[in-house]
């Protein structure tokens, strides 16, 4: 990304109104980035609009890697930003939610505990709006695999269960004018490697040999996590 791109993201998407530099002593080199993606919908690969997403319901796109796989919700409300802590003890200031009311956000959907995550099979792993019998609240992820909970409100901080930190955000920009989304990077730890490493058998077969880390280039499909997996699993 370049300098002028960057200041963009400074001022749009983290509103915080910090410089390039400013940002990256906040984040602690937990700032990475990728191909500056459009999110876009299944009509004829046309901009999704933030405006357009319902709140409460979960959607998925695959980003920064063709099989690495992200939720895109609309909390129904504005989130804020939070101070976060990465694995290994550093701050860094998520940037809170985009959009009109602030209130979209996305996130990797690979758990940090042990890498469960959405296939077109089954999703362990799932954004809850209503009230969580596992988190005894609304609006959270949950992994049901070994429940831990995070908190989107919060930047996907780990707030319950034996997650040991917070989900990997993934930035996104707003357009005001076109009301369109891009994503543009990640912040926070990384898991990539290791799920890579973890599923390699079962991305082989989702995928295709290769695909799956083929990073994602100009545009990314947003579905329903509905329309995307065959079973979502609740606790």
């Amino acid at each position: 990304m370049d300098r002028r791109a960057f200041v963009r993201l400074c001022s749009s998407t983290l509103a915080i109104g910090a410089s390039t530099s400013t940002l990256l002593a906040q984040s602690g080199g937990v700032v990475h980035h990728y191909k500056q993606v459009v999110l876009t919908t299944g009509q004829e690969g046309k901009p999704l609009k933030a405006s357009a997403l319902e709140p409460g319901i979960t959607h998925i796109f695959h980003y920064p890697f063709a099989g690495t796989p992200c939720f895109l919700i609309d909390l129904g409300k504005p989130a804020e930003g939070a101070v976060l802590k990465s694995a290994d003890g550093q701050t860094y200031n998520w940037p809170g939610g985009v959009g009109k009311e602030h209130s979209v956000v996305a996130f990797s959907a690979i758990c940090p505990h042990q890498l469960s995550y959405p296939s077109k099979r089954q999703s362990f792993i799932n954004y809850v709006h209503g009230n969580s019998k596992v988190a005894g609240r609304s609006r959270v992820i949950v992994c049901c695999a070994h429940h831990s909970v995070y908190d989107p409100t919060q930047g996907g901080k780990a707030i319950a269960g034996p997650a040991p930190k917070p989900l990997t955000t993934i930035l996104l920009e707003h357009d005001a004018r076109s009301d369109s989304l891009r994503a543009i990077g990640t912040y926070g730890d990384e898991l990539f490697d290791d799920y890579f490493r973890a599923y390699k058998r079962e991305l082989i077969e989702e995928f295709g040999r290769g695909a799956a880390k083929q990073e994602v280039q100009d545009s990314a499909l947003v579905l329903p996590l509905t329309s995307y997996t065959q079973q979502q699993i609740r606790c």
